[in-house]
């Protein structure tokens, strides 16, 4: 038995140590598609994801039911362009971004109403997508040194249809379980691709503080004006990103702050001076912030809600499911295998340190703090949890494009690899089929 425990120890040793090495150390093996190739497949990706965006924003907008689409849609005509009912329109919704593009294509443009919602929809859908493609497209050829962009694209693809396993046997197919892709919630679908700008101005000032070369922006005096600029987009389009990224990001260098503390390096000074640099930045969203609270509950029409209380854990995802945990497998199946597999990775790189940080702050506050009220039952701080999921779906796809584009072609990579794509995948297959897409082609 002390063999079988120290021969299991040694190899949980050995795969940690080999995940922490620097990917950028590896070798890899040259992608050798052509640039034409890559971008084509990117505009066919993204007419892809345009089309399916529509038609499914539409079958929700036209659903004899209430769904949030509809709902939302609804309250983008209210924005009214006159100053009295524009303010009772944004004494309602307060992160109105979305729904002023659906008014003006509404009422300035021709387009009927749900048609603009569904238009507006799916050009968010692609701007996701493009963001994200860049998020992962700079991660992979900042390690590999090689065209990855055929990869990013389909990561990306992959990235905006991943949702929930889908097994029926537990009663409803999600189970409690949460998505990095609600379909049905336009604003969060908006959000997602301006908090990735923002994770990756936040992840250049991180990089820069520690004396290495950014990844994502090259001007790097513009870092902290990128950062507000993409912070105040997020927080007018729907704050819940918000919400989970910056005490996300702030726990991230704290720690650099405390460590170079001890180290003595210099660190803890460069932190200290990016974090005062951040919360300047952070000014006009926090400020646009507080008074969309203040407006929203005592203003606006918040159905009896009078602020946002500290509850008994679990006590909102409880309204969905008795098994929180099966929930947060069906939920987190492929990025939770991916930390099991390269532990390394998620715990000594920027990224994957910042996936982790983001999916424990987002699902903590998902824990712990509700609405008061009638809209408890609401979740609307599950929209923190899905946001640190999207990262962390992300910054798993970059880890498995980097195993895939290795060198290293042992039997145990390869059934590593099969099984990442696999799971990845089945995810897709999973949303695919919960939104009913697929029912017209099977």
């Amino acid at each position: 038995m002390a063999k079988a425990i120290k021969s299991f120890w040694d190899k949980a040793v050995k795969l940690y140590k080999s995940g922490a090495e620097d990917p950028s150390k590896d070798t890899y093996e040259d992608t050798k598609s052509p640039s034409y190739a890559a971008y084509a497949a990117c505009g066919g990706f993204a007419l892809l994801i345009f089309v399916v965006y529509y038609l499914v924003a539409f079958v929700f907008c036209n659903d004899e039911g209430l769904q949030d689409l509809k709902a939302h849609a609804f309250f983008a005509e209210e924005f009214y362009m006159k100053k009295d009912l524009m303010l009772q329109a944004w004494l309602r919704v307060p992160y109105c971004m979305w729904h002023i593009i659906v008014k003006v294509l509404s009422s300035r443009c021709g387009l009927p109403l749900f048609d603009a919602a569904s238009f507006t929809f799916a050009w968010f859908g692609v701007l996701s997508f493009a963001v994200t493609a860049w998020f992962i497209y700079a991660l992979t050829k900042h390690y590999t040194r090689k065209n990855t962009l055929m990869f990013s694209a389909v990561g990306s693809l992959i990235l905006s249809f991943v949702g929930p396993l889908s097994c029926w046997w537990f009663g409803d197919a999600y189970a409690g379980s949460f998505s990095p892709n609600p379909l049905h919630n336009p604003t969060h679908m908006a959000v997602k691709s301006f908090g990735f700008l923002v994770l990756m101005a936040g992840m250049d000032i991180i990089r820069r503080y520690h004396d290495e070369e950014t990844i994502f922006f090259k001007k790097e005096k513009n870092l902290y004006l990128y950062f507000g600029i993409f912070l105040f987009l997020s927080a007018v389009t729907k704050p819940t990103f918000m919400y989970m990224l910056l005490p996300a990001g702030f726990l991230v260098v704290l720690a650099d702050v405390v460590t170079g503390m001890i180290r003595k390096n210099g660190v803890a000074k460069k932190a200290g001076n990016a974090v005062l640099k951040l919360a300047i930045a952070s000014i006009p969203s926090i400020v646009y912030l507080l008074v969309e609270y203040y407006a929203f509950y005592y203003w606006g029409e918040a159905t009896n809600a009078s602020s946002i209380i500290i509850t008994q854990p679990l006590t909102v995802w409880h309204f969905y499911t008795v098994d929180v945990p099966t929930a947060v497998l069906l939920g987190m199946c492929f990025p939770i295998y991916m930390f099991i597999t390269h532990p390394g990775y998620f715990f000594k790189t920027l990224e994957g340190k910042l996936a982790l940080v983001c999916y424990v702050v987002g699902t903590a506050e998902f824990t712990f703090l509700a609405e008061s009220g009638d809209r408890m039952d609401a979740a609307n701080f599950s929209w923190c949890m899905m946001a640190g999921m999207g990262v962390f779906f992300a910054v798993a796809v970059v880890r498995l494009i980097l195993t895939t584009l290795s060198a290293k072609k042992t039997k145990a990579h390869i059934a590593n690899v099969m099984a990442g794509w696999f799971l990845v995948l089945l995810h897709v297959y999973s949303l695919l089929s919960y939104y009913h897409i697929l029912d017209d082609i099977l």
